[in-house]
């Protein structure tokens, strides 16, 4: 019992004891722990600082790794040994401290990363408070690096992490990056910088996730991780998409900037939120607006002051660490990219999915009708089969549609049923629909390697026989479940 312990002195072969006992008494471990740190003679007067403050002056590699070991035990039930192994040997830079980059820097270090290189010209603010991870008031004027690096010493004392009190630039972006670090979490709010950071990463082939806008959103639910031609509701990540895709793409035939601009999206990730904006940015005072450049921090930086919740920034930041820790630690997820299907969204497109069978194929509703995917069915169809893209452009590798969607039969001469239905937009429908109704079955091209119908919107052969191969898999399941 805790009260038991009263007992101990504060030796270290007592503290080795307890922290080793195993999770039945972690409890103890961690008081005799603290009663180890606490002076003999200890002043419990008014006076007497929090116990935080008392702890960050420990010596250091007092049996640490005993008390390590203890400390990250519920990490290591769910990574296993050689996860965790992988996440302490782990070298990982974040760069922004803000909001989004302290919660998620935050996390690696409790998670026992083992090296954080952790960059921000910035200082903690007064307002700043409201969402960054550990910040106090103390800290207020403090360089957030200095901030962060102080409070996760405090949690995990072996951490080693460097601090560094600069912004990234594309001129300093050799040493900020140097050492080949497993992963880089880009947390920077000013897009030119941002688009540097990316660039940067992706000419050297590291790994990065990059957060897009937290500002003026509430939705957790509406948190999710993709590439960057997935988010919506975003003006950040727009901006992204624009200034990457303009810096890839100055020279070149369109097919070889199309290569270039893929390649980089497929480079990296971003964590983003597909809420619509909730509040506006605040005005500029008359001051600010007659001498803008003595208001900025840096020059060319937004000025204008973004409404926060401090919960969104911890959500996308907690997000991004959680991707990069499964992935350092050899469990990794597929995140869902979209929003899910909507039973609105659905039921529309099953109404025209019906509308279309009377019309293009003369499938009425009747007794002698083929039977017609329902709309729990074309649900399904729509997010797990073809992630709500349109499946020529998916496969093609392009930017594929999210809007203008129709579902149409892949296969003239089969029912409009889960292993016959392919996702397009309006326009790609009435291409396929116009090459089916002259073969009676599938496009010419999977046939004789033409096309009936010359359209700007006409997919590759080879585009066509990955759907195909996609709806063949499709079939083979189905058929299974049937």
């Amino acid at each position: 019992k805790i009260g038991s312990m009263g007992q101990l002195q504060s030796s270290e072969s007592n503290v080795i004891a307890a922290a080793t006992i195993g999770a039945a008494t972690a409890a103890a471990a961690t008081y005799a722990y603290m009663r180890s740190q606490q002076p003999s003679s200890v002043d419990r007067s008014a006076n007497e600082q929090p116990l935080r403050t008392r702890l960050a002056h420990r010596a250091p590699g007092r049996h640490d790794s005993e008390l390590t070991a203890e400390q990250l035990s519920r990490n290591r039930l769910y990574f296993g040994e050689d996860g965790q192994k992988a996440l302490s040997e782990a070298f990982v830079v974040v760069i922004g401290l803000g909001g989004v980059g302290s919660h998620a820097a935050h996390m690696m270090a409790r998670a026992g990363v083992g090296k954080l290189r952790l960059v921000d010209f910035d200082h903690l603010t007064l307002s700043s408070l409201n969402r960054h991870a550990v910040g106090t008031r103390d800290d207020v004027g403090r360089p957030k690096v200095e901030v962060c690096q102080r409070h996760f010493h405090d949690v995990l004392p072996s951490l080693e992490i460097e601090a560094i009190n600069s912004m990234f630039t594309k001129e300093n972006a050799a040493s900020l990056l140097a050492g080949n670090p497993d992963y880089v979490i880009d947390a920077i709010d000013d897009i030119n910088t941002k688009a540097d950071l990316v660039l940067a990463c992706v000419e050297r082939q590291l790994p990065i996730i990059s957060s897009m806008g937290a500002g003026a959103k509430a939705d957790p639910s509406r948190v999710v991780i993709g590439d960057i031609t997935d988010p919506v509701n975003d003006p950040l990540a727009a901006k992204l998409r624009s200034y990457v895709r303009a810096r890839l793409c100055q020279t070149g035939t369109d097919a070889e900037k199309t290569t270039r601009f893929q390649a980089c999206v497929d480079a990296f990730k971003v964590c983003y939120s597909y809420e619509p904006p909730q509040a506006d940015l605040a005005a500029l005072t008359p001051e600010q607006a007659q001498e803008p450049a003595a208001f900025g921090a840096v020059a060319n930086m937004r000025l204008r002051t973004l409404p926060v919740l401090g919960t969104m920034p911890a959500i996308v930041g907690m997000s991004c660490a959680a991707y990069v820790m499964t992935q350092l630690g050899g469990k990794p997820f597929e995140p869902r990219k979209i929003e899910s299907v909507s039973q609105k969204f659905a039921h529309k497109l099953q109404n025209r999915l019906v509308q279309l069978e009377a019309k293009e194929f003369g499938n009425a509703r009747g007794d002698e009708a083929l039977p017609i995917a329902d709309q729990v069915e074309v649900g399904f169809v729509v997010e797990h089969v073809w992630k709500s893209r349109s499946a020529y452009q998916m496969y093609g590798r392009t930017r594929a549609a999210t809007r203008s969607l129709t579902l149409t039969r892949f296969d003239r001469s089969k029912p409009a049923l889960i292993p016959n239905l392919i996702l397009l937009t309006d326009v790609e429908s009435k291409w396929h629909d116009a090459e089916t109704r002259v073969t009676g079955t599938v496009p010419k091209m999977l046939l004789d390697g033409s096309h009936s119908v010359e359209a700007k919107c006409a997919p590759s052969e080879e585009t066509l026989r990955k759907a195909q191969a996609t709806l063949v898999k499709l079939n083979a399941s189905y058929n299974m479940l049937a």
